[in-house]
C-alpha cells in the first residue's frame, strides 16, 4: 500500500510539473507575441513619423484662388477651409483676405461675389 501511495504521489507530482511547464510555455508565447506586436507598432509609427517630418521639410508655396461666395458664407467659414499653418491666426488670414480684395471690413462680402483667397501648398502648380 505504501508503494502504491508513493507511485500515486509521483504521478500527481509529474502532472503538477507538466501543468506548470505548460503554463510557463503559454506565458512565454504570450510575452513573445506581445514583444513582436510592440516592435511592429514602434517600427510602423517611426516610419509614419519620418514620412510626416519629410513632408514638413518641403517648402510651401503661396498661391491664390478665386472663390464665389455662397449664401450664408462669411470670411470665418472660408478661413476654416483655406487657412494653413503658415498663418499665425484666423484673424491674420482674414485680414489678408480683406486687404487683397480691397474690402472695407470682413463683413463687406455678399453671395455671388468673387474674391481671391490665399493658401499655401507644398505642390508646385
Amino acid at each position: 500500500m505504501n508503494n502504491e501511495m508513493t507511485r500515486t504521489n509521483m504521478i500527481i507530482e509529474r502532472a503538477r510539473i507538466r501543468r506548470g511547464l505548460k503554463r510557463q510555455r503559454t506565458f512565454f508565447r504570450f510575452a513573445a507575441a506581445l514583444l513582436i506586436a510592440m516592435t511592429i507598432a514602434t517600427f510602423t509609427l517611426s516610419i509614419s513619423s519620418f514620412a510626416s517630418e519629410k513632408d514638413a521639410d518641403k517648402p510651401h508655396y503661396k498661391y491664390y484662388t478665386s472663390y464665389t461666395i455662397d449664401q450664408g458664407e462669411n470670411l470665418n467659414t472660408l478661413a476654416r477651409r483655406y487657412m494653413t499653418k503658415e498663418y499665425s491666426s484666423k484673424d491674420s488670414y482674414i485680414s489678408e483676405v480683406v486687404s487683397i480684395n480691397h474690402l472695407v471690413s470682413a463683413s463687406d462680402i455678399y453671395a455671388g461675389q468673387v474674391i481671391i483667397l490665399p493658401y499655401y501648398s507644398a505642390d508646385i502648380k
